[in-house]
């Protein structure tokens, strides 16, 4: 018989062909959209918030997962296009007819629904301004997918060699304090790392606007723990083989993008 340790195993050797699968599929496939630009990028940000739409939508209102997805997809759509002309105002009314939609659906998560469309629209556009519309947008765009990427590992690390405090157990049982602080001190490298090879300064501003963003990640990935635990569901979806659904992956993404932008164009940080 079986022992459950060789259960164990084999259950993740059997889940780590798929995981690898998908990486190597997704992987080039945003960096080329990344350093391509538009209209490739848009493209990629598009397909993946609507993916995200539908996950969020289907925990909160599966009953009417399909209309609200589809006017959900159909106003991002329009949003983009917009935003892309210079017509701020029509961002905005856009995204509010899209999360009306939802609001009036009936179901007690209704309201929920309609803040993860308007989460998701908001994340996906400023991902849109930061690099197409903004004049240092590649490099923009490259410090923030490092830096989440930077806290996820510093956080993941930096909890597994020190353990100590839970951050949050009700929602992440495994985050700690001190993965917290990993993650944020990785991303103020990353920060002073980008800087000092595009521009040979290390400034301030990038290094507390890296940790500041660090944290906001972090709340981010919480948030969406504490969506998927009051939901009882292990994953957002299983859209990626291995890996889970779209949320599961870019929920640092989400939060880190609308806060950057904000940062960016009303305080004018710079890079270089």
């Amino acid at each position: 018989m079986q022992s459950s340790e060789a259960r164990r195993q084999e259950d993740t050797n059997s889940g780590l062909k798929p995981r690898v699968i998908s990486a190597l599929v997704m992987t080039p496939v945003a960096v080329a959209a990344v350093w391509f630009g538009s209209p490739y990028f848009e493209l990629l940000i598009f397909l993946f918030s609507i993916g995200m739409m539908w996950e969020w939508t289907r925990m909160c209102v599966p009953g009417h997962v399909t209309s609200i997805s589809v006017v959900a997809a159909f106003a991002l759509g329009v949003a983009m296009m917009v935003l892309a002309a210079g017509e701020y105002p029509l961002v905005g009314l856009a995204v509010v007819v899209s999360a009306t939609t939802a609001a009036l659906r009936p179901g007690k998560n209704r309201l929920l629904a309609a803040f993860g469309i308007i989460y998701i629209s908001l994340a996906a556009l400023a991902a849109q301004w930061l690099r197409i519309m903004h004049g240092d947008g590649l490099l923009m765009i490259m410090w923030l997918f490092f830096l989440v990427w930077a806290t996820d590992t510093g956080a993941y690390a930096f909890g597994k060699a020190i353990g100590g405090p839970k951050l949050a157990p009700r929602f992440s049982p495994k985050k700690t304090w001190a993965g917290l602080v990993g993650g944020m001190v990785c991303a103020m490298l990353i920060g002073g790392l980008i800087t000092y090879f595009s521009s040979n300064t290390i400034p301030v501003s990038i290094i507390l606007a890296s940790a500041l963003l660090a944290l906001v990640a972090q709340i981010g990935d919480l948030g969406e723990s504490a969506l998927k635990r009051h939901f009882k569901v292990k994953d957002s979806s299983n859209l990626i083989p291995g890996h889970g659904g779209l949320l599961d992956r870019a929920d640092g993404m989400l939060s880190v993008f609308p806060v950057a932008f904000v940062i960016v164009y009303f305080l004018g940080l710079s890079l270089r």
